[in-house]
């Protein structure tokens, strides 16, 4: 895109579907690590929360939960292994880490609504675009 003043730059936020916020947001804070922030609209049905990126993650209660098809988000970590050993500790099941052409290592994990989350290490491919 030439006009850069239009250009996407960045993952603002994503949002899950969730079936109790009250709940989501006791998982996502405690097994995921993120961390609660006020929310900017006047809604009762969702919490919004935060990763040191600042990128935002808002999770909406409703009773149709998961999305479906079901979509995920990749959250980057520095040490993949570390990550993994962490979610198994907290209960959660995770897949084995697998390799990408790129050297990229990732694995998945569902929150407890069946949100596919990914847990990858950075790209190897860098700033393409």
């Amino acid at each position: 895109m030439s006009n850069d003043s239009i250009r996407l730059k960045a993952i603002n936020h994503i949002t899950y579907n969730v079936k109790n916020k009250d709940a989501a947001l006791k998982w996502y804070t405690e097994v995921l690590g993120l961390g609660q922030i006020p929310k900017m609209v006047d809604s009762d049905n969702l919490y919004w929360l935060q990763l040191p990126s600042g990128a935002m993650v808002h999770i909406i209660e409703n009773p149709e939960a998961p999305s479906a098809p079901s979509h995920h988000t990749a959250f980057e970590v520095d040490d993949i292994e570390a990550a993994k050993a962490d979610m198994e500790s907290k209960g959660v099941e995770v897949t084995d880490i697998s390799l990408r052409h790129d050297g990229q290592r990732a694995c998945y994990l569902n929150d407890p609504d069946g949100n596919r989350i990914e847990l990858c290490t950075k790209s190897g491919f860098g700033v393409l675009v």
